[in-house]
């Protein structure tokens, strides 16, 4: 729903750029493709930090559910590791061989 709202403001901004200005021709297209590239790289953002959500998510789940992940070549559990959910990240118990070291979640499978 929120693209066809950003569709929609493009087709009125050219709709504007077309008969309210003096702009050439040339200008008004590369103002229109200008307005469509941020746009569609906003579009890209939202869905890449959703694609990286969805994956932190599945984590800390792997995680709650005591499996093992593997973060940066090391093995990450409940014993070894606990998660703090403010910082999306595992951090390392004392007595283990990886005390207070910090793995984010979004770098783990």
């Amino acid at each position: 729903m929120g693209y066809l709202l950003w569709f929609g403001i493009v087709v009125i901004a050219f709709m504007w750029m077309h008969f309210f200005t003096s702009l050439s021709f040339r200008q008004k297209w590369i103002t229109l493709l200008l307005l469509t590239l941020i746009i569609a790289n906003a579009i890209l953002y939202n869905i890449m930090k959703d694609l990286e959500s969805k994956h932190i998510n599945e984590m800390q789940l792997k995680y709650t559910n005591g499996e093992t992940l593997r973060c940066n070549g090391v093995n990450v559990n409940r014993e070894t590791f606990g998660y703090s959910v403010g910082t999306q990240s595992f951090i390392g118990n004392q007595g283990t061989r990886y005390p207070n070291q910090i793995f984010s979640a979004a770098e783990c499978r």
